[in-house]
């Protein structure tokens, strides 16, 4: 087996018989455009995936909802599990991250005060409403809701309950 030899076009991208400098060049040359390309790709999807895995052990305490009652006022929310302390009044709310598929968010009612509404990042939406369109589920005071992204663009509230 040792004593075997690969024929010269085996494999024909690395080796080969090279007539001239300028054939040798851009051999090279495209080599290492294919590595540095692969290179950034490996970076991108290790950012991208670090970044969830980062977002999936974050919380944030005392929160304030936004007091406009729109989307734009609306705190936005940071951290896989978030807890609302301070709401003024009924319908002040937050706004989930950008959905990214399989992100999962938890926000915690921890007032004594009403209702808190949920708004999807610009460009969102939440169940089937329409982008931007606030949920149609609000939060009561002492619940907890957790929302999945199912998509890029879209949330879903899969879990509500009282806690103790």
């Amino acid at each position: 087996m040792a004593s075997e030899r690969f024929p010269i076009e085996w494999p024909p991208i690395i080796i080969r018989r090279i007539t001239d400098l300028a054939e040798a060049y851009v051999i090279l040359r495209d080599i290492v455009r294919s590595v540095n390309d692969l290179r950034r790709r490996i970076v991108v999807v290790g950012e991208s995936h670090s970044n969830l895995i980062d977002f999936a052990i974050s919380a944030t305490d005392s929160i304030t909802s936004g007091t406009t009652q729109t989307q734009a006022g609306a705190t936005a929310l940071t951290s896989r599990f978030n807890r609302v302390s301070t709401h003024g009044n009924t319908d002040d709310g937050v706004k989930l991250p950008t959905a990214v598929a399989g992100m999962e968010v938890t926000i915690l009612n921890d007032t004594a005060t009403a209702d808190l509404q949920v708004w999807p990042a610009t460009g969102d939406a939440i169940e089937a409403a329409s982008a931007d369109a606030v949920g149609v589920t609000k939060i009561a005071n002492g619940v907890a809701a957790t929302y999945n992204a199912v998509d890029a663009t879209t949330w879903y509230l899969t879990d509500q309950h009282t806690t103790p």
